[in-house]
């Protein structure tokens, strides 16, 4: 169940941008976000990215999906935030290992090019999370109704496991899909990753 989550994430993290009729983990008609808008849970809040042109894609039970188009023809980015069910572990270096196993064995290498992976672990939030980053080209990007074309994907990758529900983690996607590396991509997505956050007296429920 949780590796078929992270396929269900790395999907959404390439198709959200481009979908063209509504599903049942997305919105009806994709919404504009102001810069920087609260969504505020019992379990994680969330904070829209702070800038311009995104639109909410995705809102459910599980998380949320904003969507913008970029400047250049077949630019998007993607950011998303999504909970999911980590199975029990016994030490940091152990709960990275299960994150990024769960990540590898899911990529779809007949499709995704990887072309640089890196991850570690960090307790700097007070609770543990692991960080990746990865940039891979995308060989089947669907940039017209029958048009394919490599593109390259750049993602940026926090999972954590919640510091009082411990039986709940989140992660937390930004993506840039284009024709060419995006130069402030690290920029904005530590920018919306540090938008989420738990919340200072979360729900124990």
């Amino acid at each position: 169940m949780f590796r078929s989550f992270l396929k269900a994430i790395t999907l959404l993290a390439v198709a959200s941008i481009t979908a063209s009729c509504a599903g049942p983990s997305q919105v009806r008609e994709p919404q504009n976000v102001p810069p920087g808008k609260l969504y505020a849970g019992p379990i994680i809040n969330i904070t829209a990215p702070n800038s311009e042109g995104w639109q909410l894609l995705k809102s459910d039970s599980s998380g949320l999906a904003f969507g913008r188009r970029g400047n250049a023809p077949d630019e998007s980015f993607t950011a998303q935030v999504a909970t999911f069910n980590p199975p029990q572990t016994d030490s940091p270096e152990e709960f990275e290992s299960l994150m990024v196993k769960g990540a590898q064995s899911d990529a779809n290498t007949e499709r995704f090019q990887t072309k640089s992976f890196t991850h570690k672990f960090t307790s700097a939030r007070g609770y543990p999370c692991v960080q990746m980053n990865n940039i891979s080209e995308d060989t089947k990007a669907q940039s017209g109704p029958n048009k394919t074309e490599p593109l390259i994907m750049q993602n940026e990758h926090l999972y954590c496991r919640h510091p009082v529900r411990k039986n709940i983690g989140f992660v937390v996607i930004y993506s840039h899909r284009g024709k060419e590396l995006h130069p402030d991509f690290q920029t904005e997505a530590h920018s919306f990753i540090e938008g989420i956050q738990v919340p200072s007296t979360p729900s124990s429920k």
